[in-house]
């Protein structure tokens, strides 16, 4: 399924000591919804090449590599391949310029030199759960009845903690008459169920994680050389076959099994499997496959007896059971529309399971209680190096760490994320979303640990397509190297960055629109014509072309 940007991103801080240097250590902050991030990378020149580490002190994150570092013309260029994210800045007066970019979405990031008297461990803020939970459940009620009350949202939220449920909340879903409903499309959080399963067969001695490809399918590229555990850690060095050749979403239809291992076979080898990490749907199609082969029974039927039987779950449903109870889902483009989403005949193990954000809270405690699978098991499929286990993903709010998954489908979002320190899990699914599901984590985490945050702002101000006619346009800026065009469509002003998916733009007040999904906000000088774009704690001026 689609790649999510998670509420914490693995980024980069760079800075520059000579005119043509840049070995040594640098920071910079993220912020997000007024939260700031701090990351430190570490810039080491080795012969004529360059190596990089990050850190994230906020997240207790230390040493992640970057795939890929140059320094050329005073620009800087990382790659973190296992975060789908990388940064291109440009060095001006001992200060970097540029966009960090991750899963398609851009964040302008400015960068200083890292002091290292005025960043000690001992400043790092420790969170805590508040005292009366209680408090706290009825902050996040009133947050979710002020994006209910403003047409923002719609889903469904569960919080366990110590392995009961202490809040559920269904929102939103009367605005589009769908009270009959009771199930989500979790997306790549099937991913979990899938590998969970496979560890299964493992314990059973059917299957080894050090089994190669090639036993089941000899005509994928470098089978003979990627095994169970690399498919299972993203690290086989296969693509991404939801991803079309000539379309991105070609699996709306639904397309047989032999089109989507041609597809892959096609795709051939990213890079040597091994050597980095990916993330790869293919490798999850393919696991998906390997299970129902070693175990000679149905997805749904392993299913039934790893997690429906056992848990005793409702509403748990694999895309062969054809449920009729699932949420449609919505995208928002100054109004609601409907979204064509996955045929999940597609995505089979990979992101087709339907069910309630109750039931994967009832899945990740089990879980993490060994009432699934070993411990032993539990700890293999955890994240090691970098973020990303073997059917789990590593992710932080400050100084607190989930183990979970994120999914995503076209038209809905949804997360299951646990942390043993508090044992507390959240599991929501969102199927119609105007603030980002990103920005909806942060401030659920931000009111449970006490965290101060602002409420998003919604303007019911309609202004005429004449009215917006003065701000379209194609913007360039000399601040950093994206072009932005601006156009009306649907009676509302959209903006795309160059090679990225349009967005629409919600009017602040005069010449003021912003993109809660992006933390993004323009603002328009028609009698100039320029414009000033403000993300990530940064600020750009663009002048109309």
């Amino acid at each position: 399924m689609k790649t999510k940007i998670l509420f914490i991103v693995f980024l980069l801080s760079i800075q520059q000591i000579f005119s043509q240097q840049i070995a040594g250590s640098w920071e910079g902050d993220l912020d997000i919804e007024g939260n700031k991030l701090p990351f430190i990378v570490h810039i080491e020149k080795d012969k004529n090449s360059y190596k990089a580490l990050l850190d994230s002190p906020a997240q207790g994150a230390e040493g992640i590599p970057a795939e890929k570092v140059s320094f050329s013309n005073n620009e800087l260029f990382i790659e973190i391949t296992s975060a789908n994210a990388s940064y291109k800045g440009k060095l001006e007066n001992n200060t970097i310029s540029g966009n960090f970019i991750q899963n398609g979405k851009s964040f302008p990031l400015v960068l200083k030199p890292f002091d290292k008297k005025n960043n000690k461990d001992e400043n790092l803020e420790i969170l805590k759960l508040s005292a009366n939970i209680q408090e706290s459940l009825n902050k996040i009620d009133d947050f979710i009845s002020y994006l209910e009350k403003n047409n923002a949202e719609a889903g469904e939220i569960s919080i366990f903690k110590g392995g009961k449920e202490i809040y559920k909340r269904n929102f939103g879903e009367t605005a589009f008459s769908q009270e009959d409903k009771v199930t989500f499309q979790i997306g790549s959080i099937t991913k979990s169920m899938t590998a969970m399963m496979l560890f299964k067969l493992i314990e059973k001695k059917q299957l080894d994680l050090n089994d190669k490809l090639s036993k089941f399918y000899s005509k994928i590229p470098n089978a003979e050389k990627i095994t169970i555990s690399q498919l299972l850690h993203h690290s086989s060095g296969l693509g991404d076959y939801v991803t079309g050749k000539n379309t991105m979403k070609w699996l709306t239809d639904k397309v047989s099994e032999e089109q989507i291992m041609n597809h892959i076979i096609e795709q051939g080898s990213l890079f040597e499997p091994g050597t980095k990490v990916q993330y790869s749907n293919s490798g999850y199609y393919l696991l998906t496959k390997i299970l129902e082969k070693v175990s000679k029974k149905s997805y749904a039927d392993n299913l039934k007896e790893t997690f429906v039987q056992p848990l005793q779950l409702k509403n748990f449903y694999t895309v062969s059971q054809k449920p009729t109870n699932v949420f449609s889902s919505y995208s928002y483009a100054n109004a609601w529309e409907p979204v064509k989403d996955f045929d999940f005949n597609n995505v089979v193990g990979v992101g087709d399971i339907a069910t309630t954000p109750t039931n994967l809270n009832i899945i990740i405690n089990a879980l993490f209680a060994g009432k699934i699978i070993s411990k032993e098991s539990l700890s293999a499929m955890m994240p090691k190096e970098d973020r990303f286990g073997m059917g789990l993903a590593l992710t932080s709010f400050y100084s607190k760490m989930f183990v979970g998954h994120s999914g995503g489908t076209y038209g809905t979002n949804s997360l299951m994320i646990y942390n043993g320190e508090d044992d507390i899990s959240i599991s929501y699914s969102l199927n119609a979303d105007r603030i980002g599901a990103n920005n909806f984590t942060i401030d659920i985490l931000s009111i449970l640990y006490n965290k101060e945050f602002s409420l998003p702002n919604f303007s019911t101000t309609k202004i005429s397509e004449t009215e917006l006619e003065k701000y379209v346009g194609d913007y360039s800026s000399k601040d950093i190297p994206l072009g932005i065009k601006i156009f009306i469509k649907n009676g509302g002003l959209f903006g795309q960055g160059t090679g990225q998916p349009e967005f629409p733009l919600e009017y602040v007040e005069k010449d003021q629109f912003k993109f809660d999904n992006a933390g993004l906000k323009m603002t328009f000088f028609p009698e100039k014509t320029e414009m000033q774009l403000e993300q990530g704690g940064g600020k750009f001026l663009f002048n109309k072309k």
